[in-house]
C-alpha cells in the first residue's frame, strides 16, 4: 500500500494555513521548479516530475471540497497507524505476561496470555512458538501445540528456535525420534544452538538406551 502524498510538505504550509498562502507559495515554487527554468533537469524527468507535485498539491489544497477529503483522508490514516500501534503494544504486554505465567509455571494461565498475544498480532511468529511450548506443558492436545510451532515455522523458516521448540514438544510427548529430527534440524540453520545440541545429545542417548533395553529383553 503506497503512502499518501504529503501536499502540504510538498507547498512547505501547514495544515492551518489559508488560500492566500497556498497561492503564494504555489506561485514561488512554481516559478522555482517550472521545466524551462531547470532545462538540464528536465531532460532526466525530474524538473517535471517535482513541477508536477507541486501542481497537484495546488490543486488539491486551493479546492474546498477535495482539501476536506484530503484531511480526513490524512487523519484516518493517521487515526489507524496509532490504532495499529497501540494493539500491537497489548501484544508485546500479553506475550510478557505469558512469559512471567510460564516462568511460574502456570502453564494454562501462558496459554491465554500467548493466544491473546497472537490474536491482536498475528504476525509474530514467536508467540506462536510459545503459545505451542505452553500447550503441551499445559496438557493440551500434541495436535494443537505442534500446530502453533508450525505455523511458527512456516512464518520463519530460517529461525532455529522454532524447530527447537518442535522438538521439545515432541520429547515432552515421548516422540524421541521425531524429536531428533527437529532438533537436527535446528542445528542445519544453527550449528552453534547449544540447547538444541544438548537437547539432541539427551534424546539419542535415551533412544540407544532404550533399544538396548529391547535387545537384552529378548
Amino acid at each position: 500500500m503506497t503512502q499518501p502524498k504529503d501536499y502540504y510538505s510538498i507547498l512547505g504550509v501547514d495544515r492551518l494555513v489559508s488560500e492566500t498562502e497556498i497561492k503564494q507559495a504555489y506561485r514561488k515554487l512554481a516559478m522555482q521548479y517550472h521545466p524551462d527554468k531547470n532545462p538540464a533537469e528536465s531532460k532526466d524527468g525530474l524538473a517535471n516530475s517535482a513541477f508536477q507535485d507541486i501542481n497537484e498539491a495546488y490543486h488539491t489544497l486551493i479546492d474546498k471540497n477535495r482539501r476536506a477529503q484530503y484531511n480526513k483522508m490524512l487523519s484516518e490514516k493517521a487515526a489507524g497507524v496509532q490504532a495499529h500501534s497501540v494493539q500491537d503494544n497489548q501484544a508485546d504486554m500479553a506475550y510478557r505476561h505469558g512469559v512471567e505465567a510460564y516462568k511460574a509455571n502456570e502453564f494454562k494461565r501462558a496459554v491465554e496470555y500467548f493466544r491473546a498475544a497472537a490474536k491482536l498480532n498475528p504476525k509474530k511468529a514467536i508467540y506462536y512458538d510459545r503459545l505451542g511450548i505452553a500447550v503441551i506443558k499445559a496438557g493440551g492436545p500434541l495436535e494443537e501445540a505442534k500446530m502453533y510451532c508450525d505455523k511458527a515455522i512456516q512464518m520463519e523458516i530460517y529461525n532455529a528456535e522454532h524447530y527447537l521448540s518442535l522438538g521439545i514438544i515432541y520429547q515432552l510427548a515421548g516422540m524421541a525420534e521425531k524429536a531428533k529430527e527437529q532438533f537436527k534440524e535446528a542445528l542445519k540453520w544453527d550449528p552453534n544452538n547449544s540447547q538444541a545440541r544438548q537437547r539432541f545429545a539427551i534424546v539419542e542417548k535415551e533412544t540407544k538406551k532404550g533399544l538396548f533395553g529391547k535387545l537384552f529383553k529378548k
